[in-house]
């Protein structure tokens, strides 16, 4: 495979016909279900989903794109272009897509000259909400099959789902993959365009991501709010009792979660998977954080390390405070003990943890024997699985280090991500034979679901080619 003729040819497609196309994606105001109650009416997801689909017939005008909507679901783009070469008539080698054209809200806080639905490249990179998050997938996937035919590469057959509810949960997701399941067939590989880069120097596979649960915890000591000359020091602050609780999840000093049915043994191929990724990524990987200055330096980390740092990211359970009810702001804080407070508790969890089993195990360890017999209550808690590659045929492993060497230099790197993408496991039981390249543009500094959102543009040339490679690699099956 020659990688010169199929890195120019992504390269001179990608700003000649796919950035301009990227911009204009970038101007669309296509917020998740979530964040837009009217999106029906509005019709921009299903704009979106038609200009791409456009975009492609233009492209590659031997494959079909069909923009899928019904009754109360979100629009989808399914397209299918034909194998070339000595993939012609190979249905069972098939490489599968996926993204999603949804966007995250527009945040405040961008940088001067700089907007969510304003496209602006500036020194190197494209700024504005969705652009690498993850609206780029699907005119990245498409370039990347335009290029090798380009070049003059044969690929196998390119399908594709890309969705518009990515944001708000992929609560449509299964819908269209049993109803398109002839048309996918049984895919070779599947690539995950919505994931993240260690760095910008190298081609990046993730190998796990962590699953989720949240919970609001409300716990009330009186019917109604009273003053506080009059209560205080003889009704608990609720607040109080919600801190007592905390406790008996998570050590606050290392934020360690000890109850048994959060924790997983660490598989030892994903052991030395971040031992080697912290070699490559140092110091840097802790010291990016915008950390704030204390008073003698900046705040410090809980990890002594990038390793200890990535076993807690990728395969440790942690909480996070999200929000709170109850508390009024503070030019409403008046002087009273309030009836009551609730907390939103979001848990990230290891990769193969038992999801059936975390909402049974907070339930027995913060509504039983509450402190002072307080009113506790728990609302929510349906857990999102976690994801752990499968493993790696030889073929799919040598085709990811030939691209990230020819394209950067250097072999491809293995990086467990702390976020959640529960549709892997979808995917997975769907297209049991396939192999998964998730993968993605979210380098240092892209900053998505906040300000100044921003894709590289150098990586994402590179990438692109990359991406066709690993789809041209699939070998005849035995």
């Amino acid at each position: 495979m020659d990688m010169n003729k199929l890195r120019e040819a992504a390269s001179r497609i990608w700003n000649a016909e796919t950035l301009p196309a990227l911009k204009t994606f970038v101007s669309r105001e296509s917020l998740s279900t979530d964040f837009d109650p009217e999106w029906e009416k509005h019709g921009i997801l299903n704009e979106v989903c038609r200009e791409a689909a456009a975009w492609g017939t233009r492209m590659l005008p031997r494959g079909t794109y069909d923009v899928q909507q019904e009754p109360g679901r979100t629009p989808a783009l399914i397209f299918s272009v034909p194998g070339t070469g000595l993939y012609a008539g190979r249905e069972e080698d098939t490489v599968f897509f996926y993204g999603h054209l949804d966007k995250q809200p527009p945040a405040t806080g961008w940088s001067e000259g700089l907007g969510p639905f304003t496209p602006v490249v500036r020194d190197g990179k494209l700024y504005g909400r969705g652009c690498s998050d993850d609206g780029y997938s699907v005119y990245a996937a498409l370039t990347a099959i335009r290029a090798l035919e380009d070049a003059g590469i044969p690929h196998p057959r390119a399908v594709g789902l890309i969705e518009t509810r990515e944001e708000s949960g992929s609560n449509d997701l299964e819908h269209y993959l049993k109803k398109n399941a002839a048309r996918f067939g049984s895919p070779r590989l599947v690539c995950v365009l919505d994931s993240g880069a260690g760095n910008y120097e190298q081609l990046w596979l993730t190998s796990s991501l962590r699953g989720a649960c949240a919970i609001d915890l409300n716990v009330r000591v009186l019917r109604q709010g009273m003053h506080s000359g009059t209560a205080s020091g003889v009704v608990p602050s609720s607040f109080d009792v919600l801190r007592i609780l905390l406790d008996r999840i998570q050590d606050p000093r290392t934020g360690a979660i000890l109850d048994p049915a959060f924790n997983v043994e660490i598989p030892s191929n994903r052991m030395d998977d971040m031992k080697k990724t912290a070699e490559v990524l140092g110091d840097g990987f802790i010291s990016e954080f915008p950390w704030a200055e204390g008073p003698n330096g900046s705040v410090q980390s809980r990890c002594r390390g990038t390793e200890e740092a990535l076993i807690a990211r990728c395969w440790k359970p942690t909480l996070s405070v999200t929000g709170a009810a109850g508390l009024p702001p503070l030019s409403m804080a008046g002087n009273s003990l309030r009836s009551d407070t609730t907390l939103r508790l979001s848990f990230r969890l290891p990769p193969t943890a038992k999801t059936e089993n975390i909402l049974p195990a907070l339930q027995k360890k913060l509504l039983t024997d509450p402190p002072f017999n307080a009113v506790v209550s728990i609302a929510g808690g349906d857990a999102l699985p976690g994801w752990n590659a499968p493993s790696e045929a030889d073929w799919f492993r040598s085709a990811c280090d030939e691209s990230s060497k020819a394209l950067w230099g250097k072999p491809a790197m293995r990086i467990g991500e702390g976020g959640s993408i529960p549709i892997l496991n979808l995917f997975e039981a769907q297209f049991p034979r396939a192999q998964f390249a998730v993968t993605g543009v979210l380098g240092p500094g892209s900053n998505a679901h906040n300000a100044d959102e921003s894709l590289d543009l150098a990586y994402t040339e590179k990438f692109i080619a990359a991406v066709g490679y690993l789809a041209a690699s699939i070998p005849e099956e035995a």
